[in-house]
């Protein structure tokens, strides 16, 4: 005879010990009852409705029939002979806590010459097994072909698959004992076996591409846009630079036909402001809004790239494309290597604005005209700069139109708006392409899968006839991520072949080894690891040289401007002066140009040391402590794209003084291009009889002022060690890097939120059986793989215990 596993109703009482004892009606005689023999291991779960409605007689047919049989590449568990039988003692149950039986109830006994091997083990793989396995009943609905002899085809997770094919290719005819497997609880759906069952399969869920065409509120369109990419805000920007565009034809077109605008009244009055201060602010004010379109721009590109149909291969998208400007000095090409040619002359034609700056510094200068038979002094248009500004604001003009029709052609693919770390793991909370992420939060430098791709952001389904509508991005065709029960995961991981394809070593040019994968649990821990990365203008050698920099041309500017009041008394032009019937005078020219482009330089110097300070302050709130930090100071921080006066109240009143503080410097600094663009003017001094270069005085003390602040606020940004992270965050991968094997993914506050404001109320809401709102923390947590990797968790998670944060010492 050959073991089986016979479904048959348990009548063993929950009060009973861990050993599973059976009274079943039989008819063995009464001397049975003495002692109690275990039951051959009952099935985990009850059967499908559906089927307990069988005949009778079915429902006696013993569901499993196997044999174990080791192969011969696998070390023996069993007897090599069938004749020879593994006997293993029974445990007698004591007198006083056995039960009483009736006299038609008796124990099974048990089979002899079998082998109970196979049963224990069957017992211990049902005690440790992992309980979850992708839904598909649409791949084998009940009423396929085979339902009279086996309903469905077993479903299984794939190590065990791998194990039970290397067993079954090692036999001889005989089908090992296979244990009765359940669905995830999406389905609720349970099958049972049969002695003629079919071989076994792995049977996986692919998301496939839905359009949901009911319930707006559940479903909204995937076109949402953050309000500076909205039309009526493009509008008003394109209004702003018409309205600019319209003065300056008017004032060339005027000056040349007048010889002039307005009559000079002399330094520091009304006149001089609006011809030499307010042409910059009202430059400053339309960069600043360009400022935040790009800012906003970025965030949402990477996603509409991965929601269009246009491009082949996206997966580039998450390792290559950015979410926030990193870099203001020269323009980004990345764009065109994207196929994304309207967005990348859109951001090329941003940086040729912030020349408008110092152009509108010298559009205006004075002229020696005559005047009703008499000579006066008159303000000016420059004709040459202000053509040359009248282009520039024309490609601006005509960037945003492209802007705007390419983001109405082009759908986002998001339903709010990604501010911040919890908006972007909604995105990705039942991702399947996290398994390339493999090891990537302890790599310093850029890495990615070389295998190309395509991941679409949009709506799916969990199978062909699903009914569960998520959204999120995803693989198509492809496996979807798995869920967890009772503390493990079905999800694939990285098998032998495929971890020599993924991650790669981008340095190197070549896979990483399997003694690299190794020495992750080693590096998680390494504190050389975990701190090893910051922007290389914030590392503590590019720090003490920007303070010892700032503070020398500090202290020179000082010195030179007020020994022997030199801006006072003026100084030679070392140009010609007088302005031409063009209305240029080099002089002029050169001494407000100058000023104001490097006081441009000095404000997009600060950009990116606030920019990046707005993105790490989440990281730095949740590894800066050991008792973590609630969702609303980490993962809900929207710095990155609030604006540049919001982001410094919002950081007050969180506590965040150093974010505020270079937020506010980061604005302040805009004044000096302003100021140093319009306080030298060319001047004629009576006394002396000679054209000399002046400063307003007024203006130039607030300029001073400005430049004290700005040069001594680099002591402010020196980061320390909360700050430091294993490797950059600027683009997706990056940032999924630390979550892609965490259980935060699988937090009921990231299940398929139906708007921001959900989203918002479960992370701040207290979970069921908490004590209080979950904190959340930076460090090493143990992973849905059993391992412990770096990144982003929950402070304390029963099943896992505390995350081990490394704080050392930090401020």
């Amino acid at each position: 005879s050959r073991p089986a596993l016979v479904h048959s109703p348990s009548k063993q009482s929950v009060t009973a010990s861990d050993d599973f004892y059976s009274l079943a009606s039989g008819e063995s005689s009464q001397d049975e009852k003495s002692t109690a023999q275990r039951y051959e291991t009952p099935p985990l779960y009850t059967i499908q409705e559906p089927y307990r409605k069988k005949d009778v007689a079915d429902s006696k047919k013993p569901t499993v029939r196997a044999i174990i049989q080791t192969p011969p590449d696998l070390p023996q568990t069993g007897p090599s002979d069938d004749s020879e039988v593994h006997k293993i003692k029974r445990k007698p149950v004591s007198t006083g806590s056995s039960p009483t039986y009736s006299n038609n109830e008796v124990i099974s006994p048990p089979t002899p010459g079998v082998d109970d091997t196979p049963y224990i083990q069957l017992a211990i793989e049902q005690l440790t097994r992992d309980e979850e396995v992708n839904q598909a009943l649409s791949s084998h609905p009940p009423g396929g072909p085979d339902r009279g002899s086996y309903p469905v085809d077993r479903i299984m997770p794939e190590e065990q698959f791998r194990l039970q094919q290397g067993i079954q290719s090692g036999q001889r005819g005989r089908r090992p004992l296979e244990p009765i497997r359940r669905m995830s609880d999406s389905s609720r759906e349970y099958y049972s076996t049969c002695a003629n069952a079919p071989p076994l399969i792995l049977v996986q869920v692919n998301a496939v591409p839905a359009t949901p065409t009911q319930d707006l509120f559940r479903f909204p369109p995937l076109d949402y846009l953050p309000k500076p990419l909205r039309l009526p805000s493009l509008i008003a920007l394109i209004a702003c630079c018409l309205l600019i565009i319209t003065a300056i034809i008017f004032s060339n077109i005027w000056s040349s036909q007048h010889d002039g605008l307005w009559q000079y009244d002399g330094v520091g009055t009304s006149r001089y402001f609006v011809f030499q201060y307010l042409p910059q602010l009202l430059a400053v004010f339309v960069m600043i809004w360009v400022f935040v379109v790009q800012n906003a721009l970025y965030r949402v590109l990477p996603f509409s790239m991965m929601h269009s149909e246009r491009q082949a291969f996206t997966s580039g998208v998450m390792h290559t494309v950015a979410l926030f400007p990193s870099n203001y000095m020269i323009p980004n090409l990345w764009c065109f290597r994207h196929g994304e040619a309207v967005a990348g002359s859109c951001l090329i034609i941003f940086w040729l604005c912030f020349f408008t700056v110092p152009l509108q510094s010298c559009l205006f200068q004075t002229r020696y005209v005559a005047v009703d038979d008499e000579r006066v002094w008159k303000w000016t248009a420059c004709q040459p700069v202000g053509w040359t500004l009248l282009v520039l604001y024309l490609l601006l003009i005509v960037a945003l139109a492209l802007l705007a029709i390419k983001l109405r052609r082009d759908p986002s693919g998001l339903r709010w708006d990604p501010r911040s770390l919890a908006d972007i793991l909604v995105l990705f909370q039942r991702s399947n392409v996290l398994a390339g992420l493999y090891g990537s939060e302890v790599k310093a430098g850029s890495f990615g899968t070389p295998l190309q791709k395509k991941y679409t952001l949009r709506y799916w389904i969990a199978g062909e006839r699903s009914s569960d509508i998520f959204h999120g991005v995803q693989e198509s065709r492809a496996p979807l991520r798995g869920f967890r029960h009772h503390g493990r995961s079905n999800e694939k991981r990285p098998s032998a072949g495929e971890i020599q394809q993924s991650p790669y070593d981008l340095e190197n040019q070549r896979p990483l080894k399997a003694s690299t994968l190794d020495s992750l649990q080693k590096d998680v821990h390494s504190p050389r690891i975990r701190y090893q990365w910051l922007p290389w203008f914030l590392r503590d050698t590019f720090v003490v040289a920007w303070i010892v920099i700032a503070i020398v041309l500090m202290i020179a500017f000082i010195v030179v401007s007020f020994v022997n009041d030199a801006v006072h008394r003026g100084f030679l032009p070392l140009l010609p002066s007088p302005t031409t019937s063009q209305g240029f005078s080099p002089a002029d020219f050169l001494y407000s140009f100058i000023p104001s482009f490097i006081g441009m330089m000095l404000f997009l110097l600060w950009q990116p040391i606030d920019m990046y300070f707005r993105a790490l302050e989440p990281f730095a709130q949740l590894g800066g402590s050991t008792r973590g930090s609630p969702a609303d100071e980490s993962l809900l921080i929207d710095y990155t794209a609030c604006l540049p006066v919001e982001v410094t109240f919002k950081a007050l009143l969180a506590g965040h003084y150093k974010v505020a503080w270079i937020s506010l410097i980061s604005l302040v600094s805009a004044t000096l291009p302003v100021l140093s663009g319009g306080v030298f003017t060319a001047q004629y001094f009576i006394p002396t009889q000679e054209v000399r270069v002046a400063a307003a005085m007024s203006g130039y003390y607030a300029l001073v002022v400005f430049v004290v602040i700005y040069s001594l606020s680099f002591l402010v940004i020196w980061p320390t060690k909360k700050r430091r992270l294993p490797h950059d965050i600027r683009t997706l991968g990056q940032i999924l890097s630390f979550v892609y094997e965490s259980y935060l993914l699988e937090d009921a506050a990231f299940w398929q939120p139906r708007s921001k404001v959900d989203l918002v109320t479960r992370l701040l809401g207290r979970l069921t059986g908490d004590s209080g709102s979950s904190r959340y923390a930076f460090g090493v947590y143990m992973g849905r793989d059993g391992r412990e990797h770096l990144g982003i968790d929950r402070l304390h998670r029963p099943e896992s215990g505390e995350m081990f944060i490394t704080t050392g010492m930090m401020k």
